[in-house]
């Protein structure tokens, strides 16, 4: 039975009354902050703020969210880097950090999961308004989650890959390109080239070793807190085993399209961060590029996948062939230069 969106709200909060008993917590405050893949929903209990997160068995990876959770709550124990912290509740004596609920009125299973974190507090800024020092900061912190973030994942850890072939090949987190309605046969030439232009370079890169390891793979401008000295990031959804670089990809990416005009000295800005934590060659630095227009071919894989999101779908043919002329221009040029929206 279809739901409208409030009513979907209104079950959403009911699950989250439930989930809630399971930490021990009564709300005071349920504040909606929306519904995808996944509901969020700020919970104000006991003084104190939390992020809960609800999901639909159908709409999500459980193995690959359990290992999202260990991974974050590793960031916690062995470093000082902000990070969402999933918070454990007792379940037959464990302690787990995701639950299983059950609710009548859910669809299919009558199942959701519940994963509940601690608030982190602090600014949010636009790509607009970054300022070189904010994205120097970026960089830093990067610099630090590929290096003291990295652990030894315990039996049964199983996050995507995203590498060469988890970007651009058929055994991809992402979406399909066998979307034949909304890509024509000259923007499939497009990305096909694409795929074949980086596959040497990737590949050589991740034959050197010490090039990939567990990144964040989505640090947009709106999954950064800014604190006083330092930032948070947010949204480890789409974390992986991937190439390192390629985490400087999608917010070098999304400065691209708003801040044109200074995005060179916005790009320095982000490598000095990053190098100092975790120093490369000169010539590392001529890969962001070819990262940036996979982080691009990224982003048409993500409009397929939420084509179920009116304002996505209502755009995504005609973004879907823009967003392939500006690889086109890629191809051409070795550089991307980018007008159209992020989304």
């Amino acid at each position: 039975m279809n739901r409208t969106y409030v009513q979907q709200q209104r079950l959403w909060l009911e699950v989250a009354e439930l989930a809630l008993r399971r930490w021990d917590l009564r709300a005071d405050e349920l504040r909606w902050l929306g519904h995808g893949s996944k509901a969020i929903i700020r919970v104000r209990a006991m003084d104190a703020d939390y992020i809960l997160r609800l999901y639909l068995p159908e709409q999500v990876n459980v193995k690959w969210l359990r290992s999202e959770l260990t991974w974050l709550s590793n960031l916690r124990r062995a470093t000082d880097l902000l990070a969402p912290f999933p918070l454990p509740a007792p379940v037959n004596g464990i302690e787990e950090t995701l639950l299983e609920l059950r609710h009548d009125r859910l669809p299919q299973a009558r199942i959701a999961y519940a994963a509940l974190f601690e608030f982190i507090a602090g600014d949010t800024k636009s790509a607009r308004d970054l300022r070189p020092v904010d994205v120097f900061r970026v960089g830093e912190y990067l610099g630090l989650l590929h290096t003291i973030g990295q652990f030894s994942p315990p039996a049964g850890f199983d996050r995507p890959g995203l590498q060469w072939e988890g970007i651009f090949g058929d055994d991809s987190p992402y979406a399909s390109l066998a979307t034949r309605d909304l890509i024509g046969d000259e923007q499939r030439a497009i990305l096909d080239d694409l795929a074949l232009r980086l596959r040497r370079p990737l590949s050589n890169l991740a034959a050197r070793g010490g090039a990939t390891g567990l990144i964040h793979a989505d640090l947009l401008a709106k999954n950064i807190v800014f604190r006083e000295r330092t930032i948070a990031a947010l949204d480890f959804e789409f974390c992986g085993w991937g190439f390192f670089l390629y985490d400087l990809a999608p917010l070098l990416w999304e400065l691209k399209g708003e801040r044109a005009r200074d995005y060179a000295e916005l790009e320095a800005a982000i490598w000095r961060g990053y190098t100092s934590i975790r120093p490369l060659a000169d010539s590392d630095r001529e890969l962001l590029e070819p990262f940036i227009a996979a982080r691009q071919y990224a982003s048409i894989r993500w409009l397929l996948a939420n084509l179920g999101n009116p304002t996505v779908k209502q755009v995504a043919t005609s973004l879907i062939a823009e967003r392939c002329e500006e690889l086109k221009g890629f191809l051409e040029s070795g550089m991307l230069r980018r007008s159209t929206p992020t989304l």
